[in-house]
């Protein structure tokens, strides 16, 4: 292996790092903060860094989809909900229960372990040690994913767009105030 070879999948290996850094730290950040919008912008985080990964794997229409839909659209709809919303800050932290919360700390790190080490020896496996093949010529390009989207995955895409549409609808009817939209009586 020649030392231009080298430092390009050294360069890759660094870059895919910093990027899955940053998808964990998002995801991370996103379940630990207990303001809304600091989570939700934690949230855009962990999707601009998948973006980027998308970018690197070659699947540059998915990466321009991750942005324009999931950071951005999906993203606004977020903030206008929890703004819609906005309930009063949850109380500090109780004592209560710590000892439950340490023993949950600690078995999702032992789980995060048992997982790494399955990735590390999986690693060693013929079919996963081999290098990775290049994408095919029309991977990822805006006809091929239309065309498994619309007949392959036309149900999860149609589920998705309901879930979707009735996440909308509970976000209004959760920021109505009871009385509120409701025909008057005239008596």
């Amino acid at each position: 292996m020649n030392l231009a070879a080298h430092s390009a999948t050294m360069a890759e290996a660094i870059v895919f790092a910093i990027l899955s850094a940053g998808v964990l730290l998002g995801g991370l950040m996103t379940i630990t903060r207990r303001n809304p919008v600091s989570a939700v912008m934690s949230l855009v985080l962990s999707f601009a860094a998948l973006a980027g990964l998308f970018a690197t794997l070659s699947a540059h229409f998915l990466a321009v989809l991750q942005i324009l839909v999931y950071a951005g659209a999906i993203m606004v709809l977020f903030v206008f909900v929890v703004m819609m919303v906005n309930r009063a800050e949850t109380t500090p932290i109780a004592r209560q229960g710590l000892l439950t919360r340490a023993l949950g700390v600690l078995a999702a790190g032992y789980v995060f372990y048992r997982a790494a080490w399955l990735v590390g020896h999986a690693r060693a496996m013929p079919l996963l040690a081999a290098s990775a093949t290049p994408p095919v010529k029309d991977f990822g390009t805006v006809s091929s994913v239309g065309a498994l989207l619309f007949s392959d995955f036309l149900f999860p895409f149609e589920a998705i767009s309901l879930l979707l549409l009735v996440a909308v609808i509970g976000g209004v009817m959760l920021t109505r105030h009871p009385g509120e939209g409701r025909p008057s009586r005239v008596s």
